[in-house]
């Protein structure tokens, strides 16, 4: 597996060509997009299995809520609940993914909607030859945005991994930017989310992981 140092990505994205201007949240979700109650207003404080169960209920029973989200801990939370409820959903044969979209037109305020959307689960994904992108606390998520983009283009596949609440927030910020990237490309990306243990410093800790889906639009 192809590994990229986000430190690497922040201090030589620039030399790589893959800093993008910052981009503007044009036809991002508005509280009126969202009248109709199927969102979940995910709290810092919220029970992270609760969330998962309204998730997959909804999922059986219809299409899922999206996830509402302000600040690195709620969106940290949301994400958990998402993974959590993929295993839930395991047995009914149905899956989930997200997409990320601002809910400001400010890029770097953490104001999110976490869009949701079921398929029929299949068999796991081939990660062998992925580019993998560790994500950290320090890391500039239009940087990230910006690399996750140019790879995009490139036809590769993807994954990024994230340990700890700041770091999966700033993964999830990063996606969000990067989809604005890919908008003039006419491609998007949805994330599938996911507990896996990495090794670092000697030490099995545990991380998410953002399986990254690629789609022509």
């Amino acid at each position: 597996m192809a590994a990229m140092e986000t430190e690497d990505l922040n201090a030589g994205a620039e030399g790589l060509g893959v800093v993008e201007s910052a981009p503007k949240a044009t036809g991002t979700p508005l509280d009126g997009d969202l009248a109709d109650g199927s969102f979940i207003k995910v709290s810092a404080k919220g029970n992270v299995k609760s969330i998962a169960g309204k998730i997959a209920h909804s999922a059986r029973e219809g299409d899922p809520p999206a996830a509402l989200c302000i600040g690195a801990e709620c969106i940290n939370l949301a994400v958990k609940a998402i993974a959590i409820s993929r295993t839930y959903l395991s047995g009914d044969n149905i899956d989930l993914s997200f997409q990320p979209a601002f809910r400001d037109a400010d890029c770097s305020r953490k104001s999110l909607a976490l869009y949701m959307a079921k398929t029929k689960s299949r068999a796991p994904i081939s990660t062998v030859d992925d580019v993998e992108m560790p994500i950290g606390a320090q890391s500039k998520p239009q940087v990230v945005a910006g690399a996750l983009a140019a790879r995009v283009r490139e036809q590769r596949s993807v994954c990024l991994t994230a340990i700890g609440i700041d770091a999966v927030s700033n993964a999830v910020l990063a996606i969000g930017n990067a989809r604005l990237y890919l908008e003039q490309d006419k491609k998007d990306i949805r994330a599938m989310p996911a507990f896996v243990q990495v090794n670092k410093n000697g030490r099995d800790l545990n991380a998410v992981k953002f399986n990254l889906i690629v789609e022509n639009i």
